[in-house]
């Protein structure tokens, strides 16, 4: 039987920002939810667009994994989403903030010019 992939996995950068809010909100026993939207975005990441949250408890119908020490969850169909991707934090002067990178995404289909 083949082993599932993780939900998610982080980059050491975003690991330790979600460590820093979860202290700075005095929440280090809550979750961490993704949650996966249709419509926006460009076709690249398959116009999803992600929303994270920290959440006292799951819900009867969410999937929750523990993912290198943080406890993570997301609705059944969102995790099927996100199954394999990879969170990362970005600083740069054009953009700060959490990037999905979603591998279950096809780009060929891409007509901004990124890929």
């Amino acid at each position: 039987m083949q082993e599932l992939q993780p939900l998610v996995v982080f980059t050491p950068e975003a690991r330790e920002k979600i460590g820093q809010v979860l202290e700075q909100e005095k929440a280090t026993d809550s979750y961490l939810k993704i949650e996966v939207y249709q419509g926006g975005g460009c076709a690249c990441s398959g116009g999803y667009r992600y929303a994270l949250s920290l959440e006292k408890l799951p819900g009867e119908a969410d999937v929750v994994e523990e993912v290198g020490g943080l406890r993570v969850m997301a609705a059944k169909a969102d995790a099927e989403v996100l199954r394999g991707s990879k969170i990362d934090f970005v600083e740069s002067l054009q953009r700060t903030g959490f990037k999905i990178d979603n591998p279950n995404v096809r780009s060929d289909s891409c007509g901004c010019g990124a890929h």
